[in-house]
This record gives structure tokens, sequence and C-alpha cells, in this order.
């Protein structure tokens, strides 16, 4: 079981050129496959209790607005409910890892029944004006589960750059995560709809009250509103979604 001791000043994951630069994104991390570097705040948490045993974990303090970096060019913030209740001060967090050009920023963000009337305006946020990746989640156990996965994920590609096979994720799982950035739809709703319309274009092609049958009037309303939205910024193009 992965153990979670303090790393020592001499074995930190970081250059000690970096370490006293007062910065936000600490440069020069150098993540061993299998490893994740968790910073200080997490220690103790629900969510590092869910990494234990699946990955090698690493506790870094000091590490700016980054919260973990799963691999040497990867950092990921965070947002949690307490986050998105108190107001949108980590808008400033998400905007400075925006602009570290060499590290490929990805947001977590809890989308739960206390956050769902924030979750739409994250999204816009994130995804439309800064261009970032941002995976909604329900739980820090579900968190820690991104976690995991992004960690083999940085692993596998630590290697030769010429031996390097990307495998494609099932389309249904694609399609699965892409409805869950729509505002206010869970999970269970999400697999309904792909059961009902079996593509993302047979959804977004649906009517009103053809979705309305499976997640209501209100939550029909609010899928149509926001596929127009996407259609018209060119985010979505219904030309690519028939699978």
């Amino acid at each position: 079981m992965a153990g979670l001791p303090a790393t020592p000043p001499s074995s930190s994951c970081f250059p000690e050129s970096q370490i006293t630069q007062s910065t936000p994104v600490r440069a020069g991390a150098k993540v061993p496959p299998g490893y994740i570097i968790v910073s200080e705040k997490w220690r103790g948490s629900a969510l590092v209790k869910g990494l234990q045993g699946k990955v090698q974990i690493l506790v870094e303090d000091g590490l700016g607005v980054v919260d973990f970096h799963t691999g040497d060019r990867t950092a990921v913030v965070y947002i949690t409910e307490v986050d998105l209740v108190e107001g949108n001060t980590f808008k400033k967090k998400i905007v400075k890892l925006r602009r570290v050009e060499y590290i490929r920023g990805v947001i977590l963000v809890d989308k739960t029944a206390m956050t769902d009337q924030y979750f739409p305006a994250v999204q816009r946020f994130v995804v439309l004006e800064l261009g970032m990746k941002l995976l909604p989640v329900c739980s820090q156990s579900e968190a820690a589960q991104v976690l995991v996965a992004m960690v083999n994920e940085d692993s596998r590609h630590s290697g030769n750059p010429f031996l390097r096979k990307k495998k494609a994720p099932p389309v249904e799982t694609t399609i699965y995560r892409v409805l869950q950035c729509f505002p206010r739809l869970g999970g269970v709703k999400a697999k309904q709809l792909l059961a009902k319309f079996k593509s993302l274009h047979g959804i977004c092609q649906a009517s009103e009250k053809e979705l309305a049958g499976v997640v209501g009037r209100a939550g029909a309303a609010q899928i149509r509103d926001f596929i127009s939205y996407q259609t018209q910024k060119g985010w979505l193009s219904l030309e690519g979604t028939n699978r």
C-alpha cells in the first residue's frame, strides 16, 4: 500500500532552484511512472485515502495553485463544493494555471446537488473561455478514481515517444463524459438518454418533448438551450455527433 510520508527536501521531485521561488505553479516536476504528487493540504483527506494502494503518493508543500501532478507536464486543480459556494476566487487559480504554457492543466470540479446551479457558469469559464479540460466528479472518491486513471495514462506516455500507442476509449464512454458536462444532467439520466437515443447525434436532434420523456420538462428545456448555445458558438458540431 502506498504510504503518505511528506517528501523531504533532499528527495523532492522538484529541482532545488524551483523550490524557493514563489510562483503560481512550481516548474520542473519529475513524476516517476505510477506516482502522483499531492499538495500537502490534501493530507488525510478521503481523496488521498482513495488513492492509497492504487498509486504511489508523494506529498509536497508549496505547489502553488496546483493540487496534484499526475505526470511531468500534467497539473490538476480541484474545485470543491466549498470553493463553488464561497464565490469566484477559484477562477484566479485556474487563470494562473492556464498561463503556464508548458503544463497541461486539467480542472476537476464537484458536480453535486449542492453545486448544480454553479456548474454551467464554471463550464463556460473553463471550457469556452479558457479552452481547458474540465472533468466533473460527484465526490472525492470519484475524483480519486479519475486521478488514478490519469496517473496510469501519464505513466504509459512517459516512455519512448516512438513506441506510444494511444488507445481510444470506447465511444460510449466518451459520449457519457460529454453528457455529464450538460447542465443539471447527472450520471443516471445521462445513461438513460444514451440508452434511448443511442448516440450524441440522436440526443442533439431530439425534440424538447422527446427529451422531456427522460429528464422532465425543465431538464429538457435546459438541454435544448445548452445544445443551441454550444452550436451557435461553434463548440458543438452536429455533423460529427452521429456515433
